[in-house]
């Protein structure tokens, strides 16, 4: 009986597989919170000050943060702005405690030269005698998130995610070559570039209603935007807030949105920058057909989240968990048997990601080879499969990106 019903579950999802595109299920698609009750938050007042920076209006937030736009005023007398990005009590403990990286990642990136996909440390500092940080970055625009959701279809145009991708997968290249591995890829920690100058964040400040409320500088993109409007777009990847070093003991056990979580992160092996390349493969399905490439759902008591996860993974890429991974996982007895099935799902129901994407009727159909071609490519089970995305940022899908 449990096979049976197993059975329905696989069915009804390999024909929907990414589920609703709206609501998106916070639970599936929320950073993981470490360790923590209730994150004490800063909570700053607009025209505040602290270390010079004036508080203007809250940007946005996230689980272990909130980002405000601050002003200053340079040697020259001029207005300057920046994006202050103020550490809950709790996550300015795991950086004292050195298991939140992010500090000594932006420093390190500061180090070894800015890159323009990624956000630049302008300054740092400790405030209410050491228990907030606060880091001082550059201001970007609205998430990539957002803009998706914001589509008709909750897609994007092919050009748009061709030319934002190939921008992500430069920024991870970059990450990997400084040794930080960022864990947490997903269009929310994608934000566009502005192209606002001080004069129009004064007056874009002046019509910004209740400054309490979450207000992202706003970006001047359509969704529909065409191939030569969307070669313009420029956009950053941010929030360290999870990385890893590369080749060392991971701090925390779990990384990533469950939706976007790779297979060794479930099984607890090779925790490394294989984690990105498949969370970029899984974020470009997204952003194509407006739906999530995994959207795996428990049985109650019949089989896990993780067993379905599982099991989805291997029917989209039509393969095997290898002998020779699984023996580098902690948790395959958890999971597997001697001969590498999965303990709680018995029957798999093998679905192409080419099906996957051409279920939604949104790409057109010369486009759907190529674009599975790169995502089959990022998500290879084994994360030794993978490409680098030093190698990534050459793969012909991107060929007609920007230069």
């Amino acid at each position: 009986m449990i096979v049976f019903i197993k059975s329905l579950a696989n069915v009804f999802t390999n024909l929907f597989y990414g589920a609703p595109a709206v609501p998106d299920p916070e639970d599936l698609r929320a950073t993981p919170v470490r360790e923590r009750e209730l994150a004490d938050f800063y909570e700053g007042v607009p025209g505040e000050v602290l270390h010079g920076y004036k508080l203007q209006v809250k940007l946005g937030g996230g689980a272990h943060s909130t980002t405000w736009l601050t002003s200053s005023t340079n040697r020259r007398g001029s207005t300057q702005y920046r994006a202050a990005k103020l550490l809950s009590r709790d996550a300015t403990q795991e950086v004292h405690r050195g298991i939140m990286l992010e500090v000594e990642a932006m420093k390190k990136l500061r180090e070894h030269g800015d890159f323009p996909g990624l956000p630049m440390l302008h300054d740092d500092f400790e405030f209410l005698g050491g228990a907030h940080i606060c880091l001082v970055m550059n201001v970007l625009g609205s998430d990539i998130g957002s803009f998706r959701r914001s589509a008709d279809n909750k897609a994007l145009p092919l050009n748009v995610v061709r030319t934002i991708m190939r921008q992500v997968t430069a920024a991870t290249a970059y990450l990997h070559k400084c040794g930080i591995v960022h864990t947490d890829i997903k269009p929310d920690n994608i934000l566009f570039h502005t192209s606002m100058g001080a004069q129009e964040i004064d007056s874009w400040l002046s019509n910004v209603g209740d400054e309490t409320e979450v207000h992202p500088l706003p970006n001047n993109w359509a969704t529909d935007c065409g191939p030569e409007e969307a070669e313009k777009i420029k956009v950053s990847l941010v929030d360290l807030g999870q990385c890893q070093w590369v080749g060392q003991t991971p701090t925390v056990q779990q990384f990533s949105a469950y939706s976007l979580r790779a297979p060794e992160v479930i099984l607890q092996c090779d925790i490394g920058p294989g984690i990105d390349i498949w969370a970029i493969g899984c974020v470009v399905f997204e952003m194509l057909v407006g739906r999530w490439l995994f959207h795996p759902i428990a049985g109650d008591e019949d089989w896990t989240l993780e067993d379905d996860h599982l099991a989805k993974m291997m029917e989209l890429t039509g393969e095997q968990f290898s002998a020779r991974m699984l023996a580098r996982s902690r948790l395959r007895e958890q999971y597997f048997d001697d001969q590498g099935n999965l303990l709680r799902v018995e029957e798999l129901y093998p679905v192409a990601i080419e099906d996957a994407m051409a279920n939604y009727k949104i790409l057109p159909q010369e486009e759907v080879g190529p674009a599975a071609n790169f995502v089959r490519h990022c998500c290879r089970l084994d994360p030794e499969d993978r490409p680098t995305a030093e190698t990534l940022v050459n793969h012909p899908w991107f060929s007609t990106g920007p230069p």
